[in-house]
């Protein structure tokens, strides 16, 4: 199929590997996904739940309904074809992560969502920026009463202040804000629920960058790998070419099917 639209996660993917690229963007193939996107699928359902009831309904939902939420969605991600189960050891690992996936709702709940006014929920952006071929397609979580743009992930780890500043979807976002409203918004947040045993909310905060130079040179240069078709495989080595990791690696020429490729 022909490559028609860029969006943050395909422009990662070509960073990562130019061939898994290739692949899911050109050829179609299905990828799967594990048990933390698992995880984090359903906690951002739970929390567009909450959003949605403090913007609609001036009022925030119980913790019993949004750990009903959480703990649906998570068995609805479970049973779709293309989860795998590489994650999975045990039968507690499953019930540790729908566990996970209800602390982490509860934690936007009650830390996050207070204190996020919600004008805007899960909206697709779609822009077509002049000189370049393919629309730029993305998905904000939220924007604000003020025109805040925020992204909520779900991690491992903790966040560095430098996090939202190098993050490509908050830039993403922000310049497809401007494209569609004429103006930038005032601020960029990167709201990082962190799975721990007892999990923490951070939020780094940051600015849209001025004429979003950065990130059109970038998107230039996948449009100019996408026209030419010259997809790079990841480097021998890279954590990305790997079984866990790549969801071609059984019969990529440059995976198992070439372990030696230098």
């Amino acid at each position: 199929m022909d490559v028609k639209s860029l969006s943050p996660s395909a422009i990662r993917l070509m960073q990562l590997c130019g061939e898994a690229f290739r692949r899911r963007y050109v050829e179609g193939e299905r990828s799967s996904f594990g048990l933390p996107a698992a995880i984090g699928n359903a906690t951002h359902k739970a929390a567009e739940h909450s959003l949605t009831s403090k913007r609609d309904e001036d009022c925030l939902p119980s913790e019993e309904e949004v750990q009903d939420i959480a703990s649906d969605a998570f068995g609805y991600y479970l049973s779709k074809p293309d989860f795998e189960d590489k994650d999975v050891k045990t039968a507690k690992d499953l019930s540790s992560g729908k566990d996970m996936a209800i602390n982490l709702s509860t934690l936007h709940l009650n830390d996050l969502a207070p204190v996020v006014q919600p004008e805007i929920i899960e909206q697709r952006m779609e822009v077509e920026i002049p000189g370049f071929p393919l629309k730029l397609v993305g998905y904000a979580d939220v924007v604000e009463t003020d025109g805040t743009v925020r992204d909520l992930k779900t991690r491992g780890r903790s966040p560095k202040a430098s996090d939202a500043d190098n993050d490509i979807g908050l830039a993403f976002y922000a310049m497809q804000f401007e494209v569609l409203h004429g103006a930038p918004p005032p601020a960029l947040a990167l709201d990082v629920l962190v799975k721990k045993k007892k999990p923490e909310a951070i939020t780094v905060h940051t600015k849209p960058s001025e004429g979003h130079e950065p990130l059109l040179r970038r998107i230039e240069r996948a449009t100019k790998v996408v026209q030419a078709g010259a997809y790079m495989p990841a480097e021998p080595g890279h954590w990305k070419c790997s079984e866990k990791f790549c969801d071609y690696w059984h019969d990529c020429p440059w995976g198992r099917l070439g372990r030696k490729q230098i």
